[in-house]
């Protein structure tokens, strides 16, 4: 059940930064669709939870970052939107990735 939370929410932002690549003019968004993407994989086909773990902490950092940096101004509805999921779903992804990667590794004894 974890692990395919932690796929769901990575598709979830990889769907979130392509749709931020196609509406924004700035390319943080194409490394994060990448970042995210070889996680989904990592988790899906390797079990390599701790991937996932490290993605939402980053994840959520820079967007922290830019928060605190740029502000939210000069940003449409919608981007404020993708905004708002790529804070909250990292949260979930660091959660759940951290609940797989116990599950696994109590399966693995």
């Amino acid at each position: 059940m974890e692990k395919r939370l932690c796929f769901s929410i990575l598709l979830a932002l990889v769907v979130i930064n392509s749709a931020w690549v196609i509406v924004s003019l700035h390319s943080g968004s194409v490394i994060g669709l990448t970042v995210y993407g070889v996680v989904a994989y990592l988790c899906w086909h390797r079990n390599h939870f701790q991937a996932g773990i490290i993605a939402g902490f980053v994840g959520l950092g820079i967007h922290i970052y830019e928060i605190i940096s740029m502000g939210m101004e000069g940003l449409i509805a919608f981007e404020c939107g993708l905004l708002i999921a790529n804070l909250i779903l990292p949260i979930l992804l660091i959660y759940f990735s951290h609940r797989a990667s116990r599950i696994a590794k109590r399966l693995a004894r």
